[in-house]
């Protein structure tokens, strides 16, 4: 029946890490409810449910799951009580609840009260009066009477486990099959996880050589690039160091040439002129 009210789930996910939530049933019956919850819980695992308006709670177990919907937060999971009751508190319950628990007690308690076997008693007749032996060369027969015949007794009735040993027994099975299916879905994860990582290890590796030869590349580009800026570079501050070499020449030679024709002028200036010499025909 569809039957909304709150309740607390209470156990361990998928990750074995306690939690506990607030929630709400959307449909419930005799052996359990459907809720919502933000948690990851596994088919299997055991769980606690409590109801705070009907101040009642018990164990079950997911039954199914319901993968969430995009964009919707939670998903939907189906819990079997273990003990069949009206742990939601709903106030006028199916008639068909209190029949259905009162079959099941009914089948799990052993009846006291049995009808016993009768044994009717043997029937004890008078004997039959023996006439006297007439005499005779060989001995009066033997006579064989056969016992009477008694009805084997039915054994009684072997106490058989009691409901609430019975429960126990289920929830200790419960309790040893979750921790099984949680045994398996740590080893799952660990070798998952190793694969992973694994995975991881080799992309990493890849990266790294792929990393490594663009480097390597980058810097063999780089070096080229610099080598030929240089050698541009060098080649211009020798023609500019040429250039500038010869203008300092000429600037030079300019100078010297400026300073030889003042220093001859000089010169020619403080030397006597001597008159020329008459030139004598002979």
């Amino acid at each position: 029946m569809d039957y909304i009210t709150t309740v607390i789930l209470s156990g361990k996910d998928a990750s074995g890490t306690p939690f506990r939530e607030f929630t709400q049933t959307a449909t419930v019956n005799l052996h359990g409810c459907l809720v919502r919850t933000s948690y990851r819980i596994l088919v299997g695992m055991l769980v606690t449910i409590g109801c705070p308006k009907a101040g009642t709670s018990g164990k079950g177990v997911c039954v199914r799951v319901w993968e969430p919907a995009p964009g919707v937060a939670g998903h939907e999971i189906a819990i079997q009580l273990i003990k069949p009751q009206n742990l939601w508190g709903v106030p006028n319950p199916p008639p068909d609840w209190e029949i259905v628990i009162r079959t099941m007690l009914q089948g799990r308690l052993v009846p006291t009260e049995r009808q016993a076997w009768s044994v009717p008693p043997a029937a004890h007749t008078a004997p039959a009066p023996v006439a006297a032996p007439r005499a005779s060369a060989f001995p009066p027969p033997v006579a064989h009477v056969a016992p009477p015949v008694v009805a084997p007794a039915r054994p009684g009735p072997v106490a058989g486990p009691t409901v609430e040993q019975r429960l126990a027994e289920l929830e200790r099975r419960s309790t040893q099959l979750v921790e099984s299916v949680l045994d398996i879905m740590r080893g799952q994860a660990e070798e998952l996880t190793r694969n992973c990582l694994e995975e991881f290890r080799q992309q990493v590796e890849v990266l790294l050589e792929d990393s490594e030869g663009r480097l390597r590349q980058s810097l063999q580009q780089a070096y080229e690039e610099s080598a030929a800026s240089l050698i541009a570079l060098r080649t211009d501050l020798m023609d500019q160091m040429s250039s500038r070499g010869a203008q300092i020449i000429r600037s030079t030679e300019d100078t010297l040439r400026t300073r030889l024709r003042s220093q001859s002028a000089a010169d020619d200036k403080t030397v006597p002129i001597k008159p020329p010499q008459p030139v004598t025909e002979k």
